[in-house]
């Protein structure tokens, strides 16, 4: 007899709600769930597909232990035990920071086992050496917050459904869900929107699906969004649009902001950025004569060139026009599973920067505001890795990850997971990075485990939680990340720093989800039973915010911020080049983006079915002149050269980007070179060095406009 359960989707980390259909023991059928308050029925094809992937013939039903034949099944206890004994000999011989845990983006998704544990984890064994994938391409969004509030300020949600102007820059949230708007069924959202009367604002040089239905569609070059965001700050400050009540009471800086943005004259930055002025012009004046709105930033620009003052100018024009903590614009959530900040409570710490730095170099540690935590830049760890003396590191546990795809310079990481002394990643399939392992632990597919919404908390549309038990037993020789941590720390003899959970008796993965939020707004008993997640409140809140948690010793936020000031002097100071170059003498014709599919997610569904139907491959999209300049058709095999590295790809017209970029979806193919890029697709890390062209702050490599030449296959 075919059963139904109520859960919630973890493909990505938007955590649709879906019914799941069971007959013994196996999934047949997921879909979504209109009883869920926030999905409301939606889910994209991706959670449709976890029925492929929970039971596809190559997930791992038990640990595989390298020997000189290659993989072996290994009972999980006994791969503790020697993982553990190989752990205490590397901890003896060269110190506690010789061990890191890299934890991806599956390892988010876990509510007992994810970073916020992993961080206690290491902590217990006395390691710095906490890497998330949150510093390959968002360190800008925690760097810009602290420079513009000085302390962590939650209005981090868009209230678009009070909005009368979205300026999105650089994110396409109908194709990649982004997590502060519109999540979940986001076409029908912003669709709802629009009828309502929003206008909306796209900054992209990809014409986009969400930039298709702007109002508005600033096609920027490629790693020009600097200057482009300069002029849109210079426009509403000449032509006094700004909120001046709001200014007066709550930004500072706003004059030495004004002088670092005279010189970005109209006629200057349409021929730098290749946006026509009186686009620019009516862009500014739509967004800030609106009463309400809000702009957001993706990964797009947080990637790209000039990340950390990009990231900061748009959230400067929420400063500007009165846009932070109010309705309409970015607001609060008050959650379910965090601590309550309650109005009227005054600054927190400064949240970037942790006392540690890597010896890479010297970019510094930084505090999450995803878990509360440090961790170290992820783009030193393939150089922490490779390089001898004091400090290096030998062993490392991948949770949920894969760098070998997803980290700058593939070469570069895969020599890095060669030379450790111990590998060991947990995951569902045998993954690229996996491939290097000394150990690959079999890890339970979503379904069969128990789980909150910890990762959207705060970020749904109203307070919502929700908790799911597993829906199907999982195979005998798999365990749950947090498990296989567990079982690490009790052989290694540490105490694990989490009140009530003990090292003799393992715990169940409610016990340790209990244990894990003991401050929640809610108990999480609240959440259980209630099937399809529970509400609580219908909106977001603003106000009491702001001016009080700002950080600054004015209490204002720093829109004239120092580090701001400066960076807009060296942007002015760059060359105007035509084609794809950043500095006098490069001949390259193209800058290369890179962008999400929204047939898979990161390097996440490559494998399923379903998802390969279109193509199993990334191509690399070009404009129609370009091909024809270049005699190229459609499924061409072509070579994209960065001078720094080359990956073969397969060419495929778009009429969505302009004349001198093209686009190559990340997270794709075989960093080794094997396979057919038919088959596998393009690894576009071939293309980015971790060393040049990085940020100085936070060390993340420049991964999207870079400087590219393409030229055909024989």
């Amino acid at each position: 007899m075919i059963e139904t359960h109520k859960s919630f989707c973890r493909f990505c980390h938007v955590f649709c709600g879906v019914e799941v259909d069971v007959e013994d023991g196996r999934v047949l059928a997921v879909r979504g769930d209109p009883e869920n308050a926030v999905s409301k029925g939606y889910t994209c094809q991706k959670g449709r597909a976890e029925q492929e992937r929970i039971h596809h013939p190559e997930r791992l039903l038990a640990p595989l232990r390298r020997t000189d034949a290659g993989f072996v099944e290994v009972d999980s206890e006994q791969a503790l035990d020697e993982i553990a004994l190989r752990l205490r000999k590397i901890i003896d011989e060269h110190g506690p920071d010789s061990v890191a845990v890299y934890v991806g983006c599956g390892g988010h998704r876990t509510s007992a086992g994810g970073p916020w544990f992993v961080r206690k984890w290491l902590d217990a064994i006395g390691s710095k050496g906490m890497y998330t994938s949150m510093t390959i391409d968002s360190p800008a969004m925690f760097l810009a917050m602290d420079r513009l509030f000085g302390s962590p300020v939650p209005v981090n949600q868009f209230d678009i459904d009070n909005a009368e102007v979205a300026m999105f820059v650089a994110s396409n949230p109908l194709g990649s869900h982004f997590m502060s708007m519109p999540q979940s069924s986001p076409a029908k959202r912003l669709g709802d929107a629009q009828r309502r009367g929003l206008k909306l604002i796209v900054v992209d040089p990809r014409k986009t699906d969400v930039a298709r239905r702007a109002d508005i569609h600033l096609q920027v070059k490629p790693g020009e969004d600097a200057a482009l965001l300069a002029a849109l700050v210079k426009i509403i400050i000449e032509e006094s649009l700004y909120d001046g009540d709001y200014v007066e009471e709550c930004v500072s800086g706003v004059a030495a902001l004004g002088e670092a943005v005279a010189d970005f004259d109209l006629d200057y930055v349409e021929r730098r950025a290749g946006v026509p002025k009186q686009n620019i012009i009516a862009a500014a004046r739509l967004f800030a004569n609106a009463r309400t709105g809000a702009a957001q930033s993706g990964t797009g620009l947080h990637m790209a060139r000039h990340q950390n003052l990009n990231t900061q100018l748009v959230m400067t024009l929420n400063a500007l026009c009165g846009r932070y903590d109010r309705e309409g614009g970015m607001v609060r959530n008050r959650g379910v599973l965090g601590v309550d900040v309650p109005e009227g409570i005054g600054p927190g710490r400064s949240m970037h920067f942790t006392g540690e730095s890597s010896r890479i170099r010297g970019i510094r540690g930084t505090f999450s505001l995803v878990g509360f935590y440090n961790e170290m830049p992820t783009n030193t760890l393939t150089d922490e890795i490779l390089t001898p003396g004091e400090g290096k590191i030998r062993a490392l546990i991948v949770n949920g990850g894969n760098p070998a795809l997803v980290f700058p310079d593939a070469a570069s990481t895969q020599r890095a997971l060669q030379d450790l002394d111990l590998l060991v990643v947990n995951d569902l399939f045998v993954s690229a990075t996996a491939r290097h392992a000394d150990y690959v632990m079999a890890a339970k597919h979503p379904f069969e485990r128990t789980d909150v919404t910890r990762m959207m908390d705060g970020n749904f549309p109203f307070p919502f939680g929700q908790h799911t038990p597993p829906l199907v037993d999982p195979p005998p020789g798999v365990l749950e990340e947090y498990e296989i941590f567990w079982g690490l720390a009790q052989r290694l003899g540490v105490e694990l720093p989490i009140p009530g959970i003990s090292m003799q008796t393992k715990p169940s993965a409610d016990e340790m989800i209990d244990a894990l939020h003991p401050h929640a707004r809610f108990p999480i008993d609240e959440l259980r039973g209630h099937a399809s997640g529970r509400a609580f409140g219908d909106s977001l809140t603003a106000g009491g915010m702001l001016p009080n948690m700002i950080g600054h010793p004015d209490g204002k936020m720093a829109a004239g911020h120092a580090e701001v000031i400066a960076e807009l002097r060296e942007v002015r100071a760059e060359p105007v080049l035509v084609g794809g170059g950043y500095a006098e003498g490069e001949k390259f014709d193209f800058r290369l983006i890179t962008y999400r599919m929204k047939e898979v997610y990161c390097t996440q569904g490559q494998n399923l079915p379903s998802l390969r139907g279109k193509r199993p491959y990334n191509p690399c999209l070009m404009h129609p002149d370009a091909m024809v300049e270049r005699g190229l058709a459609d499924g061409d095999r072509v070579l994209v050269e960065s001078g720094f590295g080359q990956v073969e790809a397969i060419v495929e017209t778009s009429d969505s980007i302009a004349e001198g970029t093209i686009a190559l979806a990340f997270g794709w193919g075989d960093p080794t070179g094997a396979g057919d890029v038919r088959e596998v697709g393009s690894c576009v890390e071939h293309l980015i060095p971790d060393d040049v062209r990085f940020d100085p702050v936070t060390g993340l490599a420049q991964q999207s406009a870079v400087p590219v030449n393409v030229r055909a296959v024989a």
